[in-house]
């Protein structure tokens, strides 16, 4: 293989890697006329295959999957990012075939002999399925094929308000043999697929070049595992003078040694506490690992005091033998402390069977834990998120650009059936699904069954419970039941996290 090779099959198995940290959806989020292209809970390219970690999920498709590999292995935008786009471009095209279904034994053999002679690796194998659709797969050469794959259960049903995810996640590898097996009944050529083609980009794209990443990730970090952690979670904010500590976890997966540096720089707005070498302004550490070792690795820094409230603080510049591996950013903004979120799930307990409705049982539970929540009806607060998607539709919205609302709302904890996904305000981009892990005791989860905010479910977490306000008295939810509601909430028209405490 050459370079350019290496560096995607290096790139795709990086992803394979990744585990359940990667899941499948092909969900639109958003339908209709107004937003076009609809809003997907996968988007092209917004993150390596390191980016997704236990700490955050994210999604792709098929062919996301595989324009994700030539993004991230080539910087390469190959244009096409959907199976029936592929298909189409005859440019890119090195192989295709139209199956008739009266082919013969000898002719069968025949196409597959040639079809798999065609073949390279960085290849990407589009099938169309008789039923409709069709499917991406990406060749990496040796008869081996890294797909994104996923059964039904796993895209979200809107109907139920029920999400579903795969324990294995969503990338699997496969033998090329199989398009080819009938025994195997899966995506079989001569059965259930009508049009069979390689696609190969490069023929298009010349003048591509490894990124450094990704031919330092096919020198250095061939079969091992690298992620960076956060203390603070996606939608946890730190307050002014608050410790962070950023931590890399490396897994060495092969049968012998391997030499690992890592290096950081202390992020803007914060200022060094302990942890690592520095060295050159930066942060560092160079060692061993054995066969099957692995190795946690941190620091701390503390946010400014002198931060701006609504900031962020990132953690890009990481990397891992040159490798860029990153973790969200997190918000600077108050937030309760220790003490006030234990309080917050004693609040809850004692207001089981409370008759207040919409938001004055969240201000009676606040008052409970001596703090204030300064919040006007559960629609008055949507109505200040959300307003008419490009100032012109009813029926569709997209996040305010200001108001006390807005700076309540959770970084990126909102989404909705008719809600943008907020491309103009990328540090506030919606959600593909709230985790319990990533908010706080104390936040306020408001669900709107309608455009007009006319019907909205009012939620209240406390870490290890969550107040439910319903007409006949507050329930109280516990493990299972909090994750479904978390998950379930694109199902919603909308839906907003709030911290009252950030106002």
């Amino acid at each position: 293989m050459n370079d350019i090779q290496k560096a995607l099959v290096a790139t795709a198995k990086a992803y394979y890697a990744r585990g359940t940290y990667l899941q499948y959806d092909d969900t639109r989020a958003v339908t209709g006329n107004v937003v076009n292209p609809p809003v997907y809970r996968w988007e092209r390219h917004k993150n390596g295959p390191e980016d997704s970690t236990r700490q955050r999920t994210n999604y792709t498709n098929c062919a996301a999957f595989c324009y994700d590999v030539y993004k991230s292995a080539l910087d390469l935008d190959i244009k096409n990012w959907c199976t029936e786009d592929m298909m189409n471009d005859a440019s890119q095209h090195a192989f295709r075939y139209q199956v008739q279904f009266d082919e013969t034994e000898e002719q069968k053999k025949n196409i597959r002999d040639l079809y798999m002679d065609m073949l390279q690796p960085g290849d990407i194998i589009v099938n169309r399925h008789i039923r409709g659709g069709g499917h991406a797969m990406f060749y990496i050469g040796d008869g081996k094929i890294i797909h994104s794959s996923g059964s039904n259960p796993c895209n979200y049903n809107y109907d139920n308000k029920c999400d579903g995810r795969e324990s294995y996640g969503s990338i699997e590898k496969m033998d090329v043999s199989v398009l080819f097996d009938p025994e195997a009944q899966r995506m079989y050529t001569f059965g259930t697929e009508k049009n069979i083609a390689i696609i190969r980009p490069l023929m298009v794209f010349k003048d591509a070049k490894p990124t450094e990443s990704a031919m330092n990730r096919v020198k250095y970090l061939q079969d091992i595992f690298v992620e960076k952690l956060s203390s603070h979670t996606i939608g946890q904010t730190a307050d002014r003078g608050e410790e962070i500590t950023f931590t890399y976890y490396v897994r060495n997966m092969r049968d012998s040694a391997a030499d690992i540096t890592v290096t950081d720089t202390v992020p803007e707005g914060t200022e060094y506490v302990s942890g690592g070498e520095m060295a050159d302004g930066g942060i560092k550490w160079s060692f061993t690992l054995s066969a099957g070792e692995e190795k946690y690795l941190s620091y701390t820094v503390r946010v400014q005091a002198d931060a701006p409230y609504g900031s962020f603080i990132w953690g890009l510049e990481g990397k891992v033998c040159g490798v860029c591996v990153k973790c969200p950013a997190i918000m600077v903004g108050k937030h309760l402390n220790a003490d006030k979120q234990k309080a917050v799930a004693a609040a809850v307990e004692s207001l089981k069977g409370a008759n207040e409705q919409d938001t004055a049982l969240v201000k009676r539970l606040y008052s409970l834990i001596g703090e204030k929540a300064d919040l006007g009806s559960a629609k008055e607060i949507l109505d200040g998120i959300f307003v008419p998607y490009k100032g012109v539709s009813d029926t569709h919205f997209e996040l305010a650009q200001s108001g006390r609302y807005i700076d309540m709302l959770v970084p990126i904890m909102y989404g909705g059936r008719v809600v943008d996904s907020g491309e103009r305000f990328p540090l506030r981009r919606r959600t593909a699904g709230i985790f319990t892990d990533e908010i706080m005791a104390g936040d306020v989860l408001l669900c709107a069954e309608d455009e007009k905010n006319t019907a909205v479910s009012v939620f209240v977490f406390g870490g290890v419970n969550m107040l439910k306000v319903t007409p006949t008295g507050a329930e109280v939810l516990y493990g299972d039941d909090i994750d479904n509601v978390l998950m379930g909430v694109m199902g919603y028209c909308k839906f907003a996290l709030i911290r009252p405490s950030m106002a």
